[in-house]
């Protein structure tokens, strides 16, 4: 009689990387309750006002709420149509919903990395979502129009269905136009260098698909009375204060906008590379200047670089011995560091301590500020 042997835990790992499409699930499992761990939940401040875009969402100058102020959340209403149109109208079923949307933006880059014939996209995925400020941007404004942009920009930037791709690039433009424009420009170059002149006609439509989610929402915004032009309100600010938060978090700042990405560009095999300079160079271009002109620096620069960085993860031509030599240095210390995102000089990471906030938000209480 032949006994079944018998595997440990070890063994058991490499027999489920030997099957792709279990272990990026498992990745993907893994970097949400990762991320969750060590960032917590937060709620946006506003959110509220989004909430009652949901309610209002078959019109939305009806809504009081996104009336207020300056109106400037007119303009990122694409969460709230959707929640609305699946009848997500009540607080806590709006709350829910803006969870499940942070949930699938954390796992989306990590599942689009899927090939049958291998993991190491996966991989480097898990790495820099696990291990960057994806994840704490989706996950501290929970109730806000971030989840939508990322998932919009992550499926514009990593699918291989060239009409998926500009449908992606549509939607982000109308949940966030700033975002999309300069995601596209700092997608552009690496599409050139990766694709050379066949990305021309990808750079023309993704182009036009842009100019055409802007357009669409600027028509929409304008029929619902207007919206605040954000630069507008950044120009406000003194110019002086705005250097002051620059230069006092610079460092963290840089840091938090790829976390242990920076790691992974660092390592020789990608830093020698042509696309691996270019990463680099806009990496570090995109965490210097966004920044001075954004004063939500790790969010807004944070999603400018997923544009860069995940199309070279979703398609680049991948070392697989380099590939797996940055996994074994780099995945644990990926789990384990949290990254903190910087705000107008200020350091936020939710953690665990304000799940009270979360509570009274899911009981319908409007919070409003930082709480």
């Amino acid at each position: 009689m032949v006994q079944s042997q018998v595997l440990t835990p070890t063994a058991r790992v490499r027999a489920a990387a030997s099957h792709p499409i279990a272990f990026t699930a498992f990745l993907a499992f893994s970097a949400l309750v990762v991320t969750v761990f060590k960032t917590g939940i937060g709620i946006h401040p506003e959110w509220h006002r989004l909430w009652d875009g949901a309610i209002h969402w078959q019109d939305i100058s009806q809504s009081p709420l996104l009336a207020e102020g300056d109106a400037s959340l007119r303009s990122n209403v694409v969460g709230s149509w959707l929640a609305g149109a699946l009848g997500m109208q009540s607080a806590h079923r709006y709350l829910y919903f803006s969870m499940l949307l942070a949930a699938i933006a954390i796992v989306l880059p990590i599942a689009l990395g899927y090939r049958k014939e291998s993991t190491q996209r996966a991989k480097l995925a898990f790495i820099f979502v696990a291990g960057g400020s994806l994840a704490p941007i989706a996950l501290t404004w929970i109730g806000g129009y971030d989840a939508v942009s990322i998932i919009a920009l992550t499926t514009a930037v990593m699918v291989r269905k060239h009409w998926i791709a500009l449908f992606g690039w549509f939607v982000l433009a109308m949940n966030h136009s700033p975002i999309a424009i300069f995601a596209f420009i700092a997608w552009a170059p690496i599409a050139l260098i990766m694709w050379r002149w066949d990305a021309t006609m990808r750079i023309v439509t993704a182009g036009i698909a842009v100019i055409a989610g802007s357009f669409a929402m600027h028509t929409f915004t304008s029929s619902w009375g207007g919206s605040a032009d954000r630069f507008a309100l950044f120009r406000a600010i003194p110019f002086d204060a705005i250097w002051h938060c620059y230069i006092t978090t610079l460092p963290l700042t840089v840091f938090s906008i790829l976390g242990i990405g920076w790691v992974v560009l660092a390592h020789r095999s990608v830093r020698n590379s042509t696309i691996g300079k270019a990463l680099i160079i806009e990496s570090l271009a995109i965490s210097l200047f966004i920044p001075l002109i954004a004063i939500d620096a790790t969010r807004i620069a944070g999603m400018i670089v997923i544009a860069p960085i995940f199309t070279w993860i979703a398609h680049a031509h991948l070392s697989k011995p380099a590939t797996q030599r940055i996994w074994r240095h780099t995945w644990l210390v990926a789990v384990i560091v949290p990254v903190f995102l910087v705000w107008q000089g200020a350091i936020l990471h939710p953690g665990w301590g304000n799940i009270h906030v979360v509570h009274r938000a899911l009981d319908g209480q409007v919070i409003r500020g930082w709480q």
